[in-house]
């Protein structure tokens, strides 16, 4: 998905070369300057077939990932603002995976307590998301840009499927993030719950539910 959405910021575009004296072929590039805290991705999954006069859904399987880090198709002075936010990210990520092996590890040799398998209790008021973003040294700019992702990571919260085969018919599906590695399914007046698993057979490539939006949410800093 990232790479379809970089393609998606290069342009080819024809035009006059005063150097060459001729129409010339230009590459564009463009780069992102400011990120939004909630990132929605639209996947064009419907096609117009003149021979059939008709509108064709595009079955090709997209995956889509679970974090997304969008930094490398921000410009460089971005870049540099998010740094902060973004390898504080990565400590809080590389500390909780050594805690789940450690746990793995106690549970496995039979000998963990309550005490080593259960998360430490931290009874101190968490510090709210501003307080952290100075104590880390976010740009000021950041900070007081409202509705803006400081990190440029995300997690998927949701996603809006289509099964059918044409854009006129077939049937949308919501799902959305619980708590943990749990989804709610909402068909309807019939909600569901089911597992992460069931999320990642929404990429398409056949008939079944087939990812045509996805929402992302800025993670929160800890």
């Amino acid at each position: 998905m990232l790479t379809d959405i970089a393609s998606g910021l290069v342009e080819k575009i024809e035009k006059n070369s005063i150097t060459l004296n001729r129409s010339a072929i230009y590459e564009k590039r463009s780069r992102i300057s400011r990120l939004p805290h909630y990132l929605t991705t639209n996947f064009v999954r419907f096609q117009w077939k003149a021979t059939q006069n008709t509108k064709a859904k595009i079955l090709k399987a997209v995956k889509f990932p679970f974090d997304l880090d969008i930094t490398e198709l921000c410009t460089n002075e971005l870049q540099e603002k998010l740094r902060p936010a973004k390898l504080r990210l990565k400590e809080v990520a590389d500390q909780k995976a050594a805690e789940r092996k450690q746990k793995k590890s106690l549970e496995s040799h039979g000998n963990a307590t309550a005490m080593d398998v259960d998360a430490p209790n931290d009874s101190k008021p968490k510090a709210s998301q501003v307080e952290i973003m100075r104590s880390l040294g976010v740009d000021e700019s950041l900070i007081n840009d409202v509705g803006a992702n400081v990190s440029g990571q995300y997690d998927l919260i949701a996603v809006l499927t289509h099964v059918g085969r044409a854009a006129d018919s077939g049937h949308y599906i919501g799902w959305v993030k619980g708590s943990g590695d749990d989804w709610w399914k909402f068909d309807d007046d019939k909600v569901s719950q089911v597992k992460r698993d069931d999320i990642t057979k929404l990429e398409g490539g056949g008939d079944w539910h087939t990812a045509y939006i996805a929402l992302y949410r800025a993670k929160d800093l800890e």
